[in-house]
């Protein structure tokens, strides 16, 4: 009885994120010193300062999402409106922030479409591998393994240089052991 009130009140906390209105939180953030934009735009800002990003980083004190992409690039869109150039001197980087529930789509493919074990490097950019055992591997895997007979479970061991991107499963309703998927 206990689990299923907990369920309920935790749908109730995920219905509430999801409701929850950006423009409102993006009143909170420095806009002074940082530029908010809000990734589904109906083309009244002048949209966005990115299609995609490899490299995103997440402001962690932000809710619901506050993204900033640390692509490297040859120039920066004309949407974007804070553009300097790289620490490393080989390209300019968009410091624009933009507010979305989900992350930003990655240029780069993954091997896996989401991860719920990912082990990853501990370096500026990672490179990580995804190490849950799934029914059957994505087709954009090009290494799979078979790791488990009955009932067969695999392995994508592709690596990735970059963040392993979504999760599979939500954090309160995640399968430790994978079986399901």
């Amino acid at each position: 009885m206990k689990s299923s009130a907990m369920g309920t009140a935790l749908l109730v906390v995920a219905v509430l994120v999801a409701g929850f209105d950006a423009t409102t939180a993006a009143r909170h953030w420095d806009t002074a010193t940082n530029t908010v934009r809000h990734l589904h735009t109906d083309g009244g800002d002048g949209g966005l300062p990115w299609e995609c990003c490899d490299f995103v980083v997440r402001d962690p004190n932000f809710r619901p999402g506050l993204w900033q992409c640390k692509d490297v690039v040859n120039k920066c869109s004309p949407n974007c409106r804070e553009c300097t150039a790289s620490p490393a001197g080989n390209g300019y980087v968009c410091l624009d922030w933009i507010v979305s529930l989900l992350e930003p789509p990655v240029c780069t493919p993954r091997p896996w479409d989401c991860c719920d074990q990912a082990v990853c490097t501990r370096v500026y950019i990672p490179i990580c591998h995804c190490a849950d055992m799934v029914a059957s591997c994505p087709t954009n895997c090009k290494q799979c393994e078979l790791v488990q007979a009955d009932p067969p479970r695999y392995r994508c061991l592709d690596s990735f240089f970059g963040y392993p991107g979504p999760k599979c499963t939500a954090p309160w309703i995640m399968n430790l052991t994978n079986n399901e998927r």
